[in-house]
């Protein structure tokens, strides 16, 4: 018997899951990007519950909705399996019931299902169609719906300007009256020997490695000045991004020794953020600010308190006069590849991020990565004039083409192991550094026409070292180009008396209201401006209203039976668990992408964990409030509720708590999880426990005694506590079958657990574990970094 029990169950299984995983993909590509695929799935998933008949019983639909039950899937995967079940031969003591005559056939009766067994297989031969349609219908959408963004950009003249500087030097192209008369201090980068370790790689320890320390930089010494342009170069592993974010003070983990000074004092990494910038190789932006308002935010928080609004924007139209980027004020940064910006237009936005914190020194990653030749130019011709500002600029570069790389000044060359084979000028046409090279016995000479950068990346690759048992550190060290570098870094380190050390307020520029009020501002926009996550706000949540009203149209009007008491609670209970759980989903690829940006931002010392976390929760109040009101007006009446205004208040103010509880856990579970992926299937465990312990599958007094303690920790149940008391808790007689007519509070009581007594309780868990969840979701984004370095 189990055998066969066993046997149906899975070809149902299967069936179902054949069936959910076609519909998801039709919805995936019906929405075509992840917030519309969010809502569309969301709302899919809730009519098809709703209708499916377990909520709410088949016969109290409204006549002329049980057409829309029909064509739920869930009403029969929940016809197969409750076949499956109450058709055994446990269920067959003799029982009569209307058409029924066995307990298990009164059961389903009462609950509105089918008890005839062939229905079986007829249930699970329309879960196959319904896959069958669904794969078909996404073929369809994948092969005439095209992509719901087109990239394009308003660039006025700056077509014209990019053609002309193609084939021209980017030295060239600048003139000084290109150069702003920006407010900063010329600042030197002076380190000696540095060295950097991190942990041994279990991995590497496997192989018999016995160290407990992998050193990624040795002995590393050098100078950037200002108002020189310094390329990093190595092959791939040299360390080139290692240096950098050591200098820049960008690493999270590892040891680092050796002297970092800036004009002569010992760098402070407090200090060193107020006077330095970095460009990430990730142009990593908030996507619905327009550039001049992410100008606008970074000047806000970045500039010294002690300008006031009109030199902040003269500073900021100034910086994107250098930058090129005047014709682009109003444009929207947009989706990298997708939306907004080009890749080009990116990267000089990242660039005038950081200049307009007005640093002396800035240092990019591998600015040019990632851009054709024309894109790859305009950027470098906007890094030359940053350079010729005064201001000290290093950059990572990998293979740059000839043009670009004729216009650095000076050049770090570095080979795999960290290691420094080159510091100095790179003259005329690269003049010096192939020089330096060709004089070195067994170096092969540079081709005519070959590119200088890639002619020295292949020499310096450790099989030309092996081949011409050369080793280039111990030839640099010994070179005359080493001892005047180490004489400029001594000259560089020693303190003049002309010149101060920096010395800065503690803590950020603005204080903290501040930072509150341009963090709030700044979501503010981003939420208003982004059209998809506010259409599927505010259509889901007309969608769930209406569908709620129309299905459980008129119920709470009267309450006689037994039945229309778990009417009222499957309402209680779909409000409970689903508006929140729609909002959650839809709201948390929009947090996970913020919290990228706040990484950035947090490194450039902008602004305070709390600011940000004050700012995610504020700018979420007025939108959770109106969705709760529109959700109210609409369901309240359409159900046939009391019109009273304390039931009213109570409904809506359940209904605040439990989307505050749902939005803020989302909020959280985002902060604690590396990844949107993570955080989905976290937030979708979660609530699919609290929804096993909110009361309506299982009520708390049939809950096992050792299980009841995830009941009373369980805010769904708290919602549908609060709910389904305060609409029915002074209702008079209700009619029981088997037993004698009674208040329906004793009803609630005896069957359902849900007693006057605790009514204040469940509102002040609400509120506490509200209050919970934004303390772990500030704690998560304050000290967990998943983002290594």
């Amino acid at each position: 018997m189990l055998h066969r029990l066993l046997h149906f169950f899975s070809s149902y299984w299967y069936m179902m899951h054949q069936m959910s995983m076609s519909l998801y993909r039709l919805l995936a590509s019906l929405g075509r990007t992840q917030v519309m695929a969010n809502m569309l799935g969301t709302e899919a998933l809730i009519a098809i519950f709703i209708l499916g008949g377990f909520i709410i019983s088949k016969d109290d639909l409204q006549p002329w909705l049980c057409w829309a039950c029909w064509a739920s899937p869930f009403t029969y995967s929940l016809n197969a399996v409750a076949l499956n079940e109450f058709l055994d031969d446990r269920w067959a003591t003799v029982f009569h019931y209307g058409n029924a005559n066995t307990t298990g056939q009164a059961i389903l009766e009462v609950r509105g299902l089918i008890h005839e067994w062939h229905w079986y297989w007829v249930c699970v031969g329309v879960l196959f169609g319904f896959s069958l349609i669904f794969n078909i219908l996404s073929i369809f959408a994948l092969e005439f719906l095209k992509s719901p963004k087109e990239h394009s950009v308003n660039t006025k003249s700056q077509k014209v300007q990019d053609i002309q500087y193609v084939d021209q030097s980017v030295r060239d192209q600048v003139s000084t009256s290109d150069q702003v008369n920006l407010p900063f201090h010329p600042l030197s980068v002076v380190f000696n020997q540095i060295n950097y370790f991190v942990d041994m790689p279990s991995e590497m320890r496997k192989y018999g490695v016995t160290e407990k320390k992998l050193q990624l930089l040795r002995d590393v010494s050098g100078v950037f000045r200002p108002g020189v342009l310094t390329a990093l170069m190595g092959i791939t592993g040299a360390g080139k991004t290692t240096l950098l974010d050591v200098l820049a003070g960008r690493k999270t983990g590892g040891y680092i020794e050796g002297t970092i000074s800036i004009a002569g004092y010992q760098k402070k990494q407090e200090t060193f953020s107020r006077i330095s910038g970095y460009c990430e190789q990730t142009d990593i932006h908030s996507s619905y600010l327009t550039v001049y308002e992410s100008l606008q935010f970074s000047a806000y928080l970045r500039l010294p308190s002690n300008f006031n609004p009109q030199q902040r924007n003269i500073f900021v139209e100034e910086v994107m006069g250098l930058v090129e980027l005047s014709d682009l004020r109003c444009a929207m940064v947009g989706t990298p590849g997708v939306t907004g910006l080009s890749a080009e237009q990116r990267k000089r936005l990242t660039i005038a991020v950081e200049l307009v914190a007005s640093p002396s020194i800035i240092f990019m990653d591998e600015p040019t990565t990632g851009l054709d030749a024309r894109a790859a130019a305009i950027v470098m011709r906007t890094v030359r004039k940053t350079v010729n500002t005064g201001r000290t600029v290093v950059c990572t570069i990998h293979q740059p083409s000839t043009e670009i790389f004729e216009s650095f000044d000076e050049m770090l060359l570095m080979k795999r192991g960290g290691q420094l084979i080159y510091s100095g000028s790179l003259g005329p046409l690269s003049s010096s550094l192939i020089k330096y090279f060709e004089a070195i016995p067994g170096v092969p000479s540079i081709k005519d026409g070959q590119n200088p950068a890639a002619w020295v990346l292949d020499i310096s690759s450790h099989a030309m070292e092996c081949a011409i048992a050369v080793d280039y550190s111990e030839v640099y060290q010994k070179s005359s180009l080493y001892k005047e570098n180490m004489a400029l870094v001594d000259e560089l380190m020693k303190q003049r008396a002309d010149q101060k050390d920096l010395l800065f307020p503690p803590g950020y520029w603005p204080n903290f209201k501040v930072q509150c009020m341009a963090c709030l501002w700044k979501q503010y926009c981003s939420f208003w401006k982004n059209p998809e996550l506010n259409v599927a706000r505010f259509l889901n949540t007309f969608g769930i209203s209406i569908t709620f009203g129309i299905v459980f149209w008129q119920i709470g009007s009267t309450i006689k039976e037994e039945q229309d008491v778990f009417n009222i609670l499957g309402i209680a209970y779909a409000s409970a668990l689903f508006l929140g759980l729609v909002n959650c989903s839809t709201l948390q690829p929009i947090v996970a992408m913020e919290k990228i940006v706040f990484y950035r931002e947090k490194s450039s010392n902008m602004y305070s964990s709390m600011a940000y976390v004050i700012a995610q929760i504020g700018v979420e109040i007025p939108y959770m409030l109106i969705q709760v009101f529109i959700f109210s007006a609409i369901v309240y009446p359409m159900v046939g509720f009391q019109l009273t205004v304390t039931k009213f208040f109570w409904f809506v103010l359940y209904m605040i708590l439990s989307f505050t509880d749902y939005t803020l856990y989302g909020m959280m579970a985002v902060a604690l999880t590396p990844n949107i992926d993570i955080a989905a299937g976290l937030s979708f465990l979660i609530f699919m426990i609290w929804n096993v312990f909110s009361g309506f599958i299982v009520a708390r007094k049939m809950i096992p005694t050792w299980w009841r303690w995830m009941y009373w920790a369980d805010p769904a149940a708290w919602t549908v506590y609060g709910l389904v008391f305060s609409q029915l808790g002074d209702r008079t007689e209700l009619r029981v079958p088997g037993q004698q007519e009674q208040p329906v509070r004793v009803f609630l009581e005896e069957y359902l657990g849900l007693q006057d007594d605790y009514f204040i309780l469940v509102t002040v868990l609400h509120i506490a574990l509200s209050t919970l969840f934004g303390i772990v979701f500030c704690i998560g984004i304050k000290y967990l970094k998943f983002q290594k370095r």
